[in-house]
C-alpha cells in the first residue's frame, strides 16, 4: 500500500520534508499558497534585473546541509559570493564566502522540487479528519483528500489556525514570535554606491543593503539593490503604503551612502509579514502521532534557510517512521 501525505507549504522546509518522505517510498502532494515555490528563497525579475527580496545568502553549519549545497553547486544551481562587507566601526571591511543561488536564490529549492507534485496558488484554510483520513479545504471551497498524514510547513502564525484542534501542536506554536520585514528593490542605471557590496546594521531603520548585481551570474551594469528594514521599523510601518515605505527607505539609504541626488529607474517595496524569527520554538519540529499531523519551518530552530531544511527533514523522518 502506498501511503500518501499532504504537505502544506513549498518553502525549503516543505520541500525537504517531501524529499525525505519520497526517499522512504511515501507518496506526497504539496500545496502552496503562492505562485512560486521556495518561500523566502525568492527571486523576482523586474525588467532585466534579478532581485532576491528575501534570503540573501546561505551558510552551512551541518554536514547534511553542506552536502546539499555542494551537490546543487555541482549542478549549477548555486555558486560562491564573496562580497566586500561594511560593518559598523572603524575600518570594518570583511570578505567571507557565502553561497547564493544561480541565477537567483529561488534556484536553491529547485532541485528538491523536481519530481514532486506541487499545486501552486492553493491556500489551505482548514483541515478536516474523516473516517478515511485527512481532507484539506481551500479558499475557493474546493477540497483534496483523503491523506494519511499532513505536514504543515508554513510560518507559525499561518500554522496556528490549521492546528487549533490539536493542542499538542497549537499550544507550543503560540510561543513562537515572527516579525515583519520590509524589503525594497531598487534599480539604478549607473553605479552610484561605494566600493562595498553589502552593508549591515546601517541604522535603526535599515539593517541590510546589498548590491545584488554583484552576485554570480547577475548583470553587472548599473545597480540592483536590495534593502531590508529593521524589524522594529517594519513593525511600526506594517500598515504603511508600499510607495511611502519605498520613499522613506531610499531616503535613509541615500543619506547613509552619501549619494548625489538620484532617482531610481525602478523602486518596489514588498512586506514579508512573517519575515524574521523573533523567538524560535526551540525544537526541530512538532509531530502528533495520534493525529498524524506535524509542523516544520525555520522558526522551529532560528532564522536561517538551513533551519528550514533541517526542520523539514526531521518532520519527514518522523512521519515516515510512523507510516512505515
Amino acid at each position: 500500500m502506498i501511503n500518501q501525505v499532504a504537505i502544506i507549504g513549498a518553502g525549503l522546509a516543505g520541500l525537504s520534508c517531501a524529499q525525505t518522505l519520497r526517499s522512504a517510498g511515501i507518496s506526497v502532494e504539496v500545496f502552496e499558497e503562492d505562485r512560486n515555490v521556495g518561500g523566502r528563497l525568492a527571486t523576482i525579475c523586474l525588467g532585466s534585473d534579478r532581485f532576491d527580496p528575501g534570503a540573501q545568502y546561505l551558510l552551512a553549519q551541518t554536514d547534511e546541509f553542506g552536502r546539499y549545497l555542494s551537490e546543487i553547486a555541482g549542478l549549477g544551481y548555486a555558486d560562491t559570493w564573496a562580497p566586500r562587507q561594511w560593518k559598523p566601526g572603524p575600518g570594518k571591511t570583511v570578505r567571507e564566502p557565502w553561497i547564493v543561488g544561480t541565477p537567483g536564490m529561488s534556484s536553491i529549492a529547485r532541485p528538491i522540487a523536481d519530481g514532486v507534485r506541487v499545486s501552486v496558488g492553493r491556500r489551505v484554510q482548514s483541515l478536516e479528519r474523516r473516517e478515511k483520513g485527512w481532507h484539506l479545504w481551500f479558499a475557493d471551497e474546493a477540497s483534496a483528500g483523503p491523506f494519511e498524514a499532513v505536514a504543515i510547513a508554513v510560518p507559525a502564525a499561518a500554522a496556528l489556525p490549521l492546528t487549533e484542534r490539536i493542542d499538542r501542536l497549537a499550544s507550543p506554536l503560540q510561543n513562537v514570535l515572527m516579525l515583519p520585514c520590509w524589503s525594497l528593490m531598487v534599480r539604478l542605471d549607473q553605479k552610484k554606491t561605494s566600493e562595498h557590496d553589502v552593508f549591515t546594521d546601517v541604522s535603526e531603520v535599515v539593517r541590510w543593503i546589498a548590491r545584488d548585481n554583484t552576485k554570480p551570474g547577475r548583470d553587472p551594469r548599473g545597480e540592483a539593490l536590495v534593502i531590508h528594514a529593521s524589524s522594529a521599523w517594519s513593525l511600526a510601518a506594517e500598515q504603511a503604503d508600499p510607495e511611502d515605505v519605498a520613499e522613506e527607505l531610499w531616503s535613509e539609504v541615500g543619506e547613509f551612502l552619501n549619494l548625489p541626488p538620484v532617482r531610481p529607474s525602478r523602486m518596489t517595496a514588498f512586506l514579508w509579514r512573517q519575515g524574521i524569527v523573533g523567538r524560535a520554538l526551540g525544537e526541530t519540529h512538532l509531530y502528533c502521532p495520534e493525529t498524524q499531523v506535524g509542523v516544520a519551518g525555520d522558526w522551529c530552530l532560528g532564522s536561517f534557510a538551513e533551519h528550514a531544511f533541517t526542520s523539514g527533514r526531521h518532520l519527514g523522518q518522523a512521519i515516515a517512521g510512523a507510516l512505515t
